[in-house]
């Protein structure tokens, strides 16, 4: 059996779904590039190059919280700054995705 199984499959969980986002966000990213076309090529390229640094933040913490639990390692704050990083990355790249999809309307 494995020690602190339910911790251990809920921080699988959450690294599976900043994966399934970050797929997300480079998708948004690549629709962004293929509708536009050169004109604001950049947007699109700097969503699907976020997903990608989303994928490493995500790793990384992932590794360090199974460390954490398999060491049984008390939570020291340490991802407070990852986690509000990926808030305010996934916050920007809506708000990009806003202001496409009003200039695409109008």
């Amino acid at each position: 059996m494995i020690n602190r199984f339910q911790d251990n499959a809920a921080n699988e969980r959450t690294f599976l779904s900043w994966i399934r986002t970050a797929i997300t966000i480079a998708g948004f990213g690549i629709i962004i590039e293929k509708l536009q076309g050169s004109t604001d090529a950049k947007v699109g390229y700097a969503m699907v190059a976020s997903s990608a640094l989303l994928v490493v933040f995500s790793l990384a913490r992932f590794l360090a919280i199974r460390k954490q639990l398999l060491s049984d390692q008390p939570d020291d704050g340490y991802f407070a700054l990852t986690e509000t990083t990926f808030a305010l990355m996934l916050a920007a790249l809506m708000a990009v995705i806003l202001v496409f999809l009003s200039r695409a309307i109008i």
